[in-house]
């Protein structure tokens, strides 16, 4: 017996018959979606130009097309939101689930904060083709956030709400440029269990401020070209957390100050973050030599004067109790991590944000 059989609060529907239900292109308005490329001008969702991609690495030309970062804002009184989405490139991995993968979040605004109200939950059977809802308590209007899948591409997106339900424009983010992170897998979101839970979601609901996540898993290896298209991007802060995709320090060597002096010419007063990786380990050698890169980037360019520069260690991001709990393979976060990560990481944003 499949489990959905065996516990019903398991069970995963795939496709809904509800009486009512009617189906907006999310392209369309009055929806709008933050941390993408131009998504309803090209009638694409990426979260940059495929043909910048393809100039940087065969590896970001695909990795760019996953939904990492991706978020939808309106308000509706219909008393549930529906989901229908078919996914493109979708990634299945061994230590992270389909809700983080191929899941998608709904947060609803309450007047003070963005509160969880449930996932789209996609079945086992079908992930990549499916639809989900979710119920409100009432029909009043209700400003609605949703986070898109971390691991998957999008090729249509509907969003399902009653026939006779208000739709408009959502709430606005701060009147400020969005905050712009470049990284590894571990910025795209990889191994949380949701997309709400990714580090730069967390911090942009919690100061209400956009962001872009160019996270590219397994394939942040700060390329000049890469560097030319993250200078030319406008950011109120520049998180910079791409240590652990270099295959060793020398490497790290060769790019990181290259890439930091690269974004600092085309954008001298925009606050610089950098992150050495969260899982290095102190009496590791390679670790060692690693975050020192990163450290000599942060100290030469205070030496030249560069007052909006800052400098995380990465091995402070799990501090506390249970630190080795944080990972589910000693590298990727769990839930517990991206949850430090995003105090530690957030603390600094807030920070750099009293600075606009």
């Amino acid at each position: 017996m499949k489990i959905g059989e065996i516990d019903r609060n398991l069970a995963v529907q795939s496709k809904l018959d509800i009486k009512g239900l009617k189906y907006h292109n999310a392209l369309e308005d009055p929806f709008d979606i933050y941390g993408l490329c131009q998504p309803k001008e090209t009638g694409q969702y990426r979260r940059m130009p495929r043909e910048v991609a393809e100039r940087v690495s065969k590896g970001v030309a695909e990795v760019s097309s996953y939904m990492s970062g991706g978020r939808i804002r309106f308000r509706t009184d219909s008393p549930y939101v529906a989901v229908k989405a078919k996914l493109t490139g979708q990634c299945f991995l061994p230590h992270m689930p389909l809700t983080g993968t191929h899941g998608m979040d709904l947060y609803v605004y309450d007047g003070v904060a963005d509160i969880f109200q449930g996932t789209f939950v996609p079945p086992m059977e079908s992930p990549e083709d499916y639809e989900a809802v979710l119920y409100g308590t009432d029909a009043k209007m209700r400003e609605i956030t949703i986070h898109l899948p971390l691991y998957s591409g999008i090729a249509e997106l509907y969003i399902g709400l009653d026939e006779n339900a208000r739709v408009e424009h959502g709430r606005k983010y701060r009147e400020v440029k969005p905050v712009l992170y470049y990284g590894s897998s571990i910025t795209q979101g990889g191994c949380v269990s949701r997309p709400g839970n990714h580090y730069p979601a967390v911090i942009a609901r919690e100061n209400n401020v956009d962001f872009v996540c160019l996270g590219f898993s397994g394939n942040a290896l700060g390329e000049p070209q890469m560097a030319e298209y993250l200078a030319g991007l406008e950011a109120s802060i520049f998180v910079c957390d791409y240590d652990h995709n270099a295959p060793d320090p020398e490497y790290l060597e060769n790019t990181h100050a290259a890439l930091y002096q690269k974004y600092r010419q085309a954008n001298p007063k925009t606050p610089v973050i950098f992150v050495s990786k969260p899982d290095g380990l102190l009496w590791n050698e390679m670790d060692i030599k690693r975050r020192d890169v990163v450290y000599q980037t942060y100290i030469e360019a205070v030496k030249s004067g560069d007052e909006r520069v800052y400098f995380i260690d990465g091995f402070q991001l799990f501090t506390g109790n249970r630190r080795y709990d944080c990972t589910v393979d000693g590298c990727h976060p769990n839930d517990l991590g991206f949850a430090r990560m995003a105090e530690v990481i957030g603390e600094m944003v807030q920070y750099c944000l009293t600075l606009m």
